[in-house]
């Protein structure tokens, strides 16, 4: 029963996927302008509009992120009323536990979970659901199970309204193509010279008048194309994160959770 909104989410996740493709087929060639500087002989490539994304993306997104956090609310739930340990919580007050930092998950987790027993518990615990641990800097194991509770949390309040994300891909320069011909023909036949790599630009969400990149204008292809990607907007968390792969994880992830739990007879 528990895996009934995780399989809803994927659902989702695919509708998403066919929209998004959809759309991005659909919507026509970006205004791209240029800038020279025949000084340095360098080329600088902007965005002039980006297409508006669609507003029902964002009710799809709201859809997924709710069904993968209810199930381990669901998880929770089944653990604290199937278990004899007493007392209990609250049920207003059962949830997983998801927390910022390890410190403040030690602190707050039983007053979601009371009632569970050790073995749960435990197994909650190697999760590692939190953002933050205490003493390893940068972010730990649980940083997606952390994004999908902010992000939850966002959208009962509000839309999720995505934006273009940061990370874009432009054509191939010339000498880079010509010296990888032999592999990349291999590799995408008749489409070889339209290859994109990364541009190398500040990592900032794009908006109406954003750098793209620049190249020498020697290495400039006759006609460049640009790439764009959605991401999230919001919360800081995950802005400029890119959808689609995001979610797929978060579904691969809460999936998992699941099936390690009734793998070790907890279900």
């Amino acid at each position: 029963m528990l895996l009934v909104k995780v399989d809803r989410a994927y659902k989702h996740v695919l509708e998403l996927e066919i929209e998004i493709t959809r759309f991005q087929r659909s919507r026509g060639p970006d205004e791209i302008f240029h800038k020279d500087n025949l000084q340095t002989q360098e080329r600088t490539f902007y965005v002039g509009a980006l297409t508006k994304i669609p507003l029902d993306f964002s009710a799809l997104v709201g859809d997924i992120i709710q069904n993968l956090r209810s199930t381990l609310d669901h998880l929770a739930w089944h653990l604290v009323q199937s278990s004899p340990v007493t007392p209990k919580a609250r049920s207003v007050d059962i949830y997983f536990p998801i927390f910022e930092t390890a410190s403040g998950y030690r602190a707050g987790k039983m007053r979601k979970i009371q009632g569970m027993t050790d073995a749960a518990i435990r197994a909650i615990d190697a999760i590692e659901p939190y953002y933050r641990p205490d003493v390893l800097p940068g972010i730990g194991n649980g940083v997606a199970l952390f994004w999908l509770h902010e992000l939850n949390k966002l959208d009962k309040h509000r839309l999720l309204i995505p934006i273009w994300e940061d990370m874009t891909t432009h054509t191939m320069p010339k000498s880079q193509l010509l010296k990888m011909e032999s592999t990349l023909r291999a590799a995408f036949g008749d489409n070889w010279d339209k290859t994109h790599v990364v541009a190398n630009r500040p990592l900032l969400p794009l908006k109406d008048g954003s750098e793209l990149c620049t190249l020498p204008i020697a290495e400039v292809q006759d006609t460049m194309a640009f790439r764009f990607q959605i991401a999230f907007g919001e919360p800081k968390w995950v802005r400029g994160k890119e959808i689609l792969s995001t979610l797929v994880n978060m579904h691969r992830i809460v999936r998992e959770i699941i099936e390690a739990f009734d793998s070790k007879g907890l279900l």
